[in-house]
């Protein structure tokens, strides 16, 4: 039987057997493109699984004559895509990096090596039907008869469309730096494209996607709702409102306000118009003079992006993102990339709440100061929105997470120039060092795992710390970071790193952060929450209006409550993260007046975050943060009841 008989045969009678040798016949092909797009065996055995769930949720309603091939390509880009964005952009191109300097050095592999990463946007890049013949041909090894009757067509029109695609693919290598011929292309796919998936792996997915997913993993269900959400995206493109656009009406831009509820969010709506002209016009000049400072014209891929941006058309900023290349310096990729995130991070927002975040930190924020970013949905909202990003006005913006990479840095000293001191590739290899005395061979052999980087990440970050003395500095948790606890104190939404150790926090500090999240939290789910609403109380308003949707006598935001989830979860990691330093206080503390003051601080911080996301079980969440507070404090019934409503709330996600 072929694949779409097998499909078709699960999705009507339910046959585990039809689908089992569905996924036997086409694990291999979707592990070898999720592994050359997330360059992590365990990653792409998650987006493996992710891609197998949405195939069995999808059963049904995939078009007869569908080439599943290039179904399942185009699934395994999105769930790739969908980890990427949320979790490891840094570490992917740390391990791209790394593989650049352990190319073999016979002249196939070593192409093959410049290739590979290349590869999938380069075939993303072609029509559906050239991609399709490609996939058919090199991929499964379809005569061109064979690629032909898939497609419809005779065996001479599918040698054409193969030669045709085969020409794309080689100027596509060619642009960027990849000598070839068609001949070595279409051998160095064919001999190289799919690899043979862990021996367990075909059974784990399919016992995994026959139940879509009820028995998957956090993380890999995050990849199937991601790669989901990014399929509605491309499906309905043409449709999409552009919510941070930026339309051309005149000559003049003005930004698409979703939902705007009161004179104060127009005015700042308008802002927020002003400043993505400005963010995007800055990012441009980086580019142009990226290109003039080597003796180049700009190359016409990144007028096409910037175009598209300039007018803030979020499918063509997209599109052209992806057939980018940095042929100047890091600069040119690294400002064009957070352009695109930008905008990609604003359409998740609901206007009201992302200007909310993005002013609540930034207006609240010294002049000169340094600001380590947070989670990416939050983080690329924040240069865009400053007054200025290259002119630190207010505040010099570091990304925490990817300080490991040298392309990072060296765009934040063509962006700052000798303003503030950004570390050097000598600091990072002594923070290396400082992490474990072989990291730096367990790099070269790209054996360091994500959370490694991480670490390393906090100690380049206490660098800049040290080595710009003269500037103070403020703090969006993405992760714990050890070295920074006894310098903590709650500021607004975010933390300040003071310059000196703090022996305890003051009451002044601790009232004004009570009150001021309190306010924060009244017009988003309402007043109900005190000091003294018990644990017993929490879980039942969550079941009641997160669970239920009974929202009688609900004085809060209901579009809050049931819109998007990721600024409900930015808000909760935000108040997350300051009953953390809390919790870190309580457990320091020598004095037991001390410790009890701290204790009912966290205490309340991690309520409030659990109303505004009980969902995450992950090491630093609320769920886990309140749950070993109330452990240390006895309190094993109330434990209890927030594991249960954490999973509840997880189950309802799920589905």
């Amino acid at each position: 039987m072929d694949d779409m008989a097998l499909l078709r045969e699960y999705a009507t009678s339910n046959s585990e057997a039809a689908f089992e040798a569905l996924v036997s016949r086409r694990v291999n092909f979707v592990y070898s493109a999720a592994l050359r797009q997330v360059r992590d065996p365990h990653l792409a055995e998650e987006v493996t699984q992710a891609v197998f769930i949405i195939l069995a949720q999808k059963a049904g309603r995939i078009r007869g004559g569908t080439v599943l091939a290039g179904w399942l390509f185009k699934t395994t880009r999105f769930a790739a895509l969908a980890h990427m964005r949320s979790a490891a952009k840094r570490r992917q191109r740390e391990q791209e990096v790394q593989m650049q300097s352990e190319l073999q050095t016979t002249a196939p592999d070593l192409f093959w090596e410049q290739m590979s990463p290349l590869l999938d946007e380069a075939l993303a890049a072609l029509g559906e039907k050239d991609r399709q013949a490609v996939l058919l041909r090199y991929f499964e090894n379809k005569s061109l008869a064979e690629v032909g009757s898939h497609l419809g067509t005779g065996e001479d029109t599918a040698r054409k469309r193969v030669a045709r695609a085969l020409e794309k693919l080689h100027r596509y290598f060619s642009k960027r730096g990849v000598s070839s011929t068609t001949a070595i292309i279409a051998g160095a796919i064919s001999a190289n494209s799919v690899q043979a998936a862990p021996v367990a792996l075909a059974k784990s997915v399919t016992v995994v996607a026959l139940v879509k997913g009820a028995a998957a993993s956090g993380s890999t269900l995050t990849l199937v709702k991601g790669a989901l959400k990014i399929m509605a995206w491309t499906k309905a493109k043409t449709a999409i409102v552009i919510s941070a656009g930026l339309i051309l009406t005149a000559g003049t831009a003005t930004v698409v306000v979703k939902a705007v509820h009161s004179a104060q969010e127009t005015a700042r709506g308008s802002r927020a118009a002003d400043l993505f002209k400005t963010f995007v016009a800055e990012k441009k000049a980086q580019v142009t003079a990226a290109a003039a400072a080597e003796g180049k014209a700009t190359p016409p891929e990144y007028d096409a992006f910037f175009a598209a941006a300039e007018k803030g058309n979020l499918p063509a900023i997209r599109r052209r993102l992806n057939g980018l290349y940095s042929p100047l310096t890091g600069t040119s990729w690294e400002a064009a990339k957070e352009t695109a995130y930008a905008f990609e991070m604003f359409s998740m927002w609901d206007e009201k709440y992302a200007l909310a975040y993005a002013y609540g930190i930034i207006e609240s924020i010294p002049p000169g100061s340094i600001y380590f970013t947070g989670v990416p949905m939050g983080a690329f909202l924040i240069p865009a929105l400053q007054k200025s990003e290259g002119g630190a006005d207010p505040c010099f913006t570091l990304d925490q997470g990817t300080l490991v990479d040298e392309s990072y840095r060296a765009y934040l000293r063509n962006m700052y120039g000798d303003k503030i001191y950004i570390p050097t590739e000598e600091d990072v290899q002594k923070c290396f060092q400082e992490y474990a005395p072989d990291a730096l061979l367990r790099k070269q052999q790209n054996k360091l795992q994500r959370e490694d980087f991480q670490r390393i990440d906090r100690l380049i970050a206490k660098v800049i710390f040290d080595k710009n003395p003269g500037h103070e500095f403020y703090f969006e948790e993405a992760w714990p970071v050890e070295w920074m606890y006894p310098y903590l104190e709650p500021h607004g939404l975010i933390l300040k790193i003071n310059r000196q150790p703090l022996s305890e926090l003051s009451e002044d500090t601790v009232t004004q952060d009570h009150d001021f999240w309190v306010k924060q939290l009244e017009p988003m789910i309402g007043d109900w929450l005190t000091y003294d609403t018990p644990v017993e109380e929490l879980a039942a308003w969550t079941e009641r209006v997160r669970l239920k949707h009974d929202f009688s006598g609900f004085t809060g935001d209901r579009h809050f409550v049931e819109g998007t989830w990721g600024e409900r979860q930015i808000f909760s990691k935000l108040r997350n993260a300051i009953g953390g330093v809390y919790a870190w206080r309580a457990d320091h503390a020598t004095n037991p007046a001390e410790k009890e003051r701290m204790t009912r601080e966290a205490d309340f911080a991690f309520r409030q975050a659990l109303a505004l996301w009980p969902c995450s079980n992950e090491s630093c969440s609320p769920v886990f943060r309140y749950m070993t507070l109330l452990k240390k404090e006895n309190r094993q019934s109330d434990a209890g009841l927030v594991q249960a409503m954490a999973q509840k709330c997880s189950k309802q996600l799920k589905q």
